[in-house]
């Protein structure tokens, strides 16, 4: 095993074991998940057509977390689930999405990020940048449709490589799943997030 992809991997095993073994106190039982935002925009005129490609994104979702196991898919990992939502921004040029893990209305000092989805018509591809609560450090992405697949990767920083692709499965389901490369370079899947909307009110 590479060492980059035996941390990976030994983070992700302490993530959901702590998922496993934190106590959810009587306070915490009577929190609820927050509300989803229902407000989304739409996408300008003169938008690129290329915005549908992360259209899946918009609106509220509940997020279920799993990791590759020899055996395949883990069940979800226990505890309160991730939050992502996406609207379009920018005066609906852009698409915005911000993610919590877990829920902030079950934890209200979760780990939080926000990632600006521009696509770039003169390069083809889309430009990114996410920056998150937890290393509080911008990171610069690229993604692109790859074999019918809207393929992501990471420009900056280069520690640990980053690749991902999105599948959409219908209009309230998606999921994505990152890959690590494995001792004969190939890209095998790691981490997956499952996505299934919320609806509004």
């Amino acid at each position: 095993m590479r060492p980059k992809t035996k941390l990976i991997s030994s983070v992700l095993a302490v993530f959901f074991l702590a998922a496993c073994t934190t106590p959810v106190s009587a306070d915490e039982s009577e929190l609820q998940p927050i509300a989803p935002r229902c407000d989304y925009g739409t996408p300008h005129a003169e938008a690129p057509a290329e915005l549908e490609q992360f259209a899946f994104l918009i609106g509220d979702f509940e997020i279920t977390s799993h990791i590759m196991l020899p055996t395949g898919w883990s069940p979800p990992r226990p505890g309160p689930r991730a939050r992502w939502n996406g609207w379009y921004s920018m005066g609906g040029m852009m698409i915005t999405d911000e993610w919590y893990d877990p829920d902030p209305g079950l934890e209200p000092g979760s780990a939080r990020g926000v990632n600006v989805r521009m696509f770039d018509t003169a390069s083809g591809e889309w430009k990114m940048m996410w920056v998150a609560t937890s290393g509080a450090q911008v990171q610069d992405l690229r993604a692109e449709m790859r074999n019918g697949k809207l393929t992501m990767w990471r420009v900056y920083p280069t520690e640990v490589e980053l690749v991902a692709d999105f599948t959409v499965e219908d209009a309230d389901h998606w999921y994505r799943v990152s890959y690590v490369q494995d001792d004969g370079g190939e890209w095998v899947p790691q981490f997956k997030l499952r996505a299934s909307r919320i609806a509004c009110d």
